[in-house]
């Protein structure tokens, strides 16, 4: 055999993986393989291979680069069919290189996770395979996009490596996510079943580290695709602009929305911004409040609002920190970033203040306060005391305030302000019951109305609801140039 031949039936072998019987597998399993996945989210004719003859049938893992719609993007993809993908030293060090390349060159990398855990006839050794890929996935947070993708088993300390990604997507039925294995579960919990109390997609996106989920491998990796179009490149790039697409409506139905009491906040956002542009991160976890990338006029923001039909009882602990969570990624992205505020305030609850809600409070403002992307609030219904300082204060986070006409803004709940204002009158009243409520009615417009703040400069303006799309975008576009000079210091000391 001459060494042409023999190069390429090595690499048509290396390029099988496990074998037609374990693909065949992994296909009865409606799942794709390895390289089938690589080839569904780099563009057609792009990819090219890095180290794919280290170690047998390229270590368990595929690693390389190519684009994603004309973008240079780097992607490792776990192999189930040589050795169940296991995590030894060859591909521990295939995967850290690709990262490295990925860190060089100031490009996203997309990670896919299908792999039965560490390879243990390593032995310790496989402990340091692990804690290289870990400092990996620490140097890329927050200077290129990380998005993994958790396609089959995702477990031990490689779920921690996926959740420390900037974004996790979790294929229903064959992706899992977890530290400790059902069996350790078992020994410890009465009343376990099974993994999907824990470890499945459903529950991966309902306590927050699934921020989505997708029916099979085509659909987790077209999300991932139209996640490299929303997010720039690295750290240093500004937020990606591109060819603003049509409204889904027209911009005046706002006006009749915001007299609606019980608005869809989706729908709001679905007439401010680009036509079918929401990118809903966490959708699942904490209903409370929503974050999301949309689409302004072309321009990528991250959108933080409070969801007025979930957010009866106020905004508690998880709430705050997935809030929290999705600022830093927005500061870490140069994202600006859109908070609209219809809400009474953080949850009134024993429970709430006792686990520490105000330390939770105080890194979503550390962190807002920090960034120093474009910020701008929007105001459209309730922005009372401590919630108003923390999602719309100008002087406290944000650049620009705006508030509709049918905002209310208050130092703290209307009602316990006027009748902490008027107690002397009310006491003094044969019938206190009924003298608070002809106080509260007389003046409850007046010290909840947005002129008022408009006049005293505590707001930059009242807008109508149907130039929402126009002013934002405008102050958005303005404010790309912005620069802050910040005092030397290594970090705040508020832990996040």
């Amino acid at each position: 055999m001459d060494s042409i031949q023999k190069l390429i039936d090595t690499k048509e072998k290396s390029n099988q993986g496990g074998g037609e019987q374990k693909i065949e597998a992994q296909h009865n399993l409606n799942k794709l393989t390895a390289r089938e996945r690589v080839e569904t989210v780099i563009d057609k004719g792009s990819f090219i291979e890095v180290g794919s003859l280290e170690g047998k049938n390229g270590g368990g893992v595929i690693t390389g680069y190519g684009t994603v719609n004309g973008r240079l993007t780097y992607v490792f993809s776990q192999d189930y069919t040589s050795s169940g993908g296991s995590i030894n030293l060859i591909n521990s060090n295939k995967i850290c290189r690709i990262m490295d390349m990925a860190l060089k060159m100031g490009a996203p990398i997309i990670e896919i996770y299908d792999s039965v855990g560490a390879d243990i006839s390593e032995g310790v050794e496989v402990l340091g395979a692990y804690g290289k890929i870990i400092r990996k996935n620490a140097e890329l947070s927050g200077a290129v996009p990380q998005i993994a993708v958790i396609a089959g088993a995702c477990t031990g300390t490689a779920a921690i490596s996926a959740a420390m990604s900037d974004f996790t997507i979790m294929v229903e039925h064959s992706g899992e996510l977890y530290i400790n294995s059902p069996d350790k579960i078992a020994e410890v919990e009465e009343n376990y079943v099974n993994i999907n109390m824990y470890g499945d997609a459903v529950s991966g996106s309902k306590n927050g580290t699934a921020q989505l989920t997708a029916k099979d491998d085509k659909e987790a990796l077209e999300v991932a695709r139209r996640l490299i179009d929303y997010l720039p490149s690295n750290t240093l790039e500004l937020s990606l602009n591109t060819n603003a697409d049509e409204l889904s409506v027209p911009e005046s139905a706002l006006d009749e929305i915001s007299k609606e009491k019980n608005y869809d906040i989706y729908e709001i956002l679905n007439y401010i911004g680009d036509k079918d542009s929401l990118i809903e991160i966490n959708g699942n976890h904490m209903k409370e409040v929503l974050t999301g990338l949309m689409k302004l006029n072309g321009i990528t923001i991250g959108v933080m609002a409070t969801d007025k039909i979930e957010n009866n009882e106020g905004i508690c602990i998880k709430a705050v920190d997935k809030l929290t969570r999705f600022a830093k990624l927005c500061s870490s992205y140069n994202l600006p970033i859109l908070s609209i505020v219809d809400t009474k305030g953080f949850r009134i609850a024993l429970d709430e203040e006792r686990n520490g809600l105000a330390l939770s409070a105080s890194k979503l403002l550390f962190t807002l306060s920090e960034a120093k992307v474009p910020k701008v609030s929007l105001i459209i219904g309730d922005a009372f005391g401590s919630a108003y300082i923390t999602l719309a204060s100008k002087e406290a986070a944000f650049d620009i305030t705006y508030a509709w006409p049918s905002a209310r803004i208050s130092i703290g709940e209307p009602e316990a302000v006027i009748k902490s204002i008027y107690k002397e009158e009310i006491l003094s009243s044969d019938k206190p019951k009924d003298k608070e409520k002809e106080i509260i009615e007389k003046y409850g417009d007046e010290f909840t109305n947005p002129y008022l703040a408009a006049e005293k400069g505590i707001i930059d303006d009242i807008i109508l609801p149907s130039e929402s799309r126009i002013r934002l975008f405008a102050v958005i576009d303005m404010l790309q140039s912005k620069r802050v000079i910040s005092y030397p210091k290594k970090h705040g000391s508020i832990f996040i």
